[in-house]
């Protein structure tokens, strides 16, 4: 087996003792092989010599000085990084070096032109002089090594020193940057005429990943992949190798190693005719092509006429327009393909000028451009054959709020590309990349309503967050925190051990739609706003918030109970746009009640009725009230424990049951307003349009009505409950019963809420959903329960 390994190396990391030092390092981790090393031009600002050209040129007087700097720089180089004995001999050869550079910038400066050759010269000497101090380094750790000059090395048949460095004009692969993968094409065409065992790309940029790491940080190393995958990978944007420097090591079927330079150590990528993978994953990266703009051609005088497609692209060509994607309607109605944003107005020039008889005669209806785009790539060989995949990357995509605009998938299905608006490439490749490589599932979320409900979740995530993202790949990124007056913002997360203080100190004027805006910004996946308050006002956000693209969970019943209008707009919005609307613990708190109802009424199961005792607050009063301790006593200690609304009107009036029951109700598709259902207040009515402090002061007031409703019941051997009912035709009520003993509502304790469902199934015995109504944890613990829920739809391994 040949023993001979290739390197390509920027000359600029070489011009340093630690570039040298780097180099020797990588020679010692695979000594038992002859290695190469491939130099790069030169393109260090403060070494290169080419800007003297057009100082030279220009007949700037500057020249000279420069010139006699860049000398000093070079002697200083090598007596930084050689022995002194070492140093001398290169200097020597410096200084004759800059005595022809001398002569070849005064002919310049005479012709005041700038010849391809005199840069192909500075390049060779330069590149002579870093090889040079680069063999001498190597000797002084005991290597033994040579130099050679570009050409030459093509005829070789054997190597004789440890290490070889080539330096000078070196080939260039066709279509090319001229300073773009010289060193890689040189070293993969050396490569494959050595027959080395393999070829070493030393980059600068970073190790190839399954994404961008600055758009997706949690990106991962691709450990190897194929020829037509890195191929892929780098037309679509990868800027780790150019697609053309790998072609002569794929020719001779050389394996190649992708490796950066600033962790020598790490393995980087290997690149083989087999691409072997020891994942399952079938998408080995995801990719984009930035500045990109669409062309639509739309008419109905396309469909089955033969020669459009040709004569549109025949057109681009004579433009000299790239094409970089195309897309075409089976119905040949229309035809969209991609070209760099810069060529946008002059495509669609070409094409109308191209079309201009079809679109006078309404043949072709129009032909416009649609901007500020980038197409996204998801590549990998085992994607061939494999069902489900595109289905997987455009769920991903419509589970972020991305909208596709057009689509391609060649043949072999190694690629499947989608073009997208440039403001969702960040959010969609986060989400692409939490889907296929199980990376953490990031959700920016903001909560209103830090007080009983809003503080308490925001604890419970707080202690939850490390085991979230370590054991289900959630990340929960809290940045946005909002009372009734004021507001915290965080771009990252807010630090949830301290979220109280900073929101006394550093909270800005509450700004609603700020707050949303901030949320829902574009660079994150997903998007999620907590409403924990009782407010109306925000109630009526709920539908913009689904619009702009962000999921909304709430224990606030208003929006469940506005007009039936607003309502049923909620679910047409989240039926358009793909957002959901969560709100498990409008009933119930942490109980699974809607969510129950849900599974029967989607499994079949016809409802007769529903009867539940769904007020915290009103159980607790009823269940603790014996006649004994005044019902206003009761009523004071339920304020002072944190079960009641701050005030206890509130609760009293039965409006909160009656807004569960219309929620149940509509649940079942009745069209019901809260206005229409009768609901019993326990409020005397001349306590009513009093002040909160008012109020308190004669809650006595309320003692003998409810001694006396206590002493009926008792009487027939009953218990006092509230209970919201709703029937069989939706008919919905909220009032003060009894219920006998062996009742499942008169065995209830402490704050539980009880709700029966009387149905097809459970007709003879209801099903009951029993437990905790009140309390702070539980409805946090319901609400935290809906985030989960939302996480699991979105991908999270939860």
């Amino acid at each position: 087996m040949n023993t001979i390994r290739i390197h390509a190396v920027e000359g600029s990391n070489l011009v340093s003792a630690s570039g040298c030092e780097k180099l020797v390092s990588i020679f010692e981790t695979q000594k038992e092989s002859h290695q190469v090393f491939v130099i790069a031009p030169l393109r260090d600002a403060s070494l290169d010599l080419g800007t003297l050209l057009t100082h030279a040129q220009s007949h700037d007087e500057r020249l000279w000085s420069e010139l006699e700097r860049t000398f000093s720089l070079w002697t200083e180089l090598t007596e930084k990084v050689l022995s002194p004995l070492a140093g001398e001999k290169v200097q020597q050869r410096i200084k004759q070096g800059f005595s022809e550079m001398e002569d070849l910038l005064r002919a310049v400066w005479l012709v005041e032109d700038i010849s391809l050759g005199s840069q192909q010269y500075i390049d060779k000497v330069l590149g002579s002089w870093v090889a040079d101090i680069c063999c001498h380094f190597f000797a002084s750790s005991g290597i033994t090594s040579d130099l050679l000059e570009f050409p030459a090395t093509m005829q070789m048949t054997e190597i004789k020193a440890q290490a070889l460095f080539v330096y000078g004009k070196l080939p260039q692969a066709e279509k090319s940057d001229p300073h773009e993968g010289v060193s890689e094409y040189a070293a993969a065409l050396l490569g494959s005429r050595l027959g080395s065992c393999g070829v070493t790309f030393w980059n600068t940029t970073s190790l190839l990943r399954n994404a961008d790491i600055t758009e997706v940080p949690s990106s991962l190393v691709i450990p190897s992949l194929s020829y037509s995958e890195a191929t892929e990978l780098s037309f679509f944007g990868a800027p780790i190798v150019h697609p053309q420097a790998l072609l002569p090591a794929m020719n001779a079927s050389i394996d190649v190693q992708l490796k950066w330079w600033g962790d020598v150590t790490a393995k980087g990528s290997v690149i083989s005719s087999k691409g072997i993978n020891g994942s399952s994953n079938k998408v080995k990266g995801f990719s984009t092509i930035c500045d990109v703009a669409l062309i639509n051609v739309v008419g109905a005088g396309m469909s089955g006429v033969i020669g459009i497609a040709g004569r549109l692209f025949s057109a681009m060509r004579k433009a000299s327009i790239s094409v970089i994607l195309i897309s075409q309607a089976s119905s040949e109605y229309s035809i969209c393909f991609a070209v760099p944003e810069s060529q946008k107005d002059l495509a669609c020039i070409t094409a109308r000028e191209a079309f201009s008889h079809e679109l006078h005669d309404r043949l072709i209806n129009s032909i416009e451009a649609e901007g500020e785009c980038v197409i996204l790539a998801a590549v990998g060989e085992q994607m061939t054959g494999q069902a489900g995949v595109a289905g997987k990357f455009f769920s991903s995509l419509g589970k972020a709020g991305v909208n596709v605009i057009a689509i391609a998938q060649g043949s072999s299905e190694t690629n499947i590309s989608a073009v997208i608006k440039a403001k969702d490439s960040k959010k969609a490749l986060r989400a692409l990349h939490a889907r296929f490589f199980l990376s953490k599932q990031a959700i920016s979320v903001g909560i209103f309503g830090p007080g009983n409900i809003g503080g308490t979740l925001l604890d419970q995530i707080a202690s939850e967050t490390l085991r979230l993202r370590d054991q289900f790949g959630l990340d929960i990124h809290i940045r946005g925190i909002a009372n009734s007056k004021t507001m915290l913002l965080h771009q990252d997360g807010i630090d949830l051990a301290t979220w109280r203080e900073q929101l006394a100190t550093e909270a800005e004027p509450l700004d609603v739609k700020k707050f949303a805006k901030h949320i829902g910004a574009t660079y994150f996946p997903h998007s999620l706003i907590v409403d924990c308050t009782t407010s109306r006002a925000l109630a009526r956000e709920y539908v913009t918030w689904l619009e702009g693209g962000i999921h909304v969970i709430t224990p606030n019943k208003k929006a469940g109970t506005e007009p039936y209008p607003y309502y049923q707009s909620l679910f047409e919005t989240c039926l358009r746009t793909g957002r959901r609307f969560l709100y498990e613990t409008t009933v119930g708190a942490g109980l699974p009640v809607i969510c129950t109802l849900k599974d029967l009424v989607q499994t079949g199961d016809r409802i007769h009725r529903i009867e539940g005792i769904v007020s915290g607050t009103l159980a607790w009063l009823f269940n603790q009230y014996d006649g004994s301790v005044p019902f206003s006593t009761l009523v004071r200690k339920a304020k002072e424990m944190g079960y009641t609304e701050p005030d206890p009107r509130d609760d009293l009036s039965g409006m909160d049951v009656g807004r569960k029951s219309v929620i149940l109700a509509r649940e079942l598709g009745y069209k019901v307003e809260v206005g229409d259902i009768p609901i019993q207040s326990l409020v005397p009515e001349h306590l009513r349009g009093l002040s909160l402090q008012e109020f308190l002061e004669r809650l006595e007031d309320m003692d003998d009505p409810i001694k006396e409703l206590y002493t009926q019941a008792q009487a027939k051997g009953e218990k006092l409950r509230y209970v919201g009912i709703v029937d069989k035709d939706g008919n919905c009520s909220a009032s003060l019963l009894s219920f006998p003993l062996n009742h499942a509502f008169a065995q209830a304790t402490g704050t539980d809420n009880v709700i029966c469902f009387t149905t097809d199934r459970y007709l003879s015995q209801p099903l009951v959903i029993k437990g905790p109504g009140a309390g702070r944890a539980v409805t946090a613990g319901g609400v935290f329960s809906d985030i989960l829920r939302l996480a699991a739809y979105l991908g999270a391994r939860i």
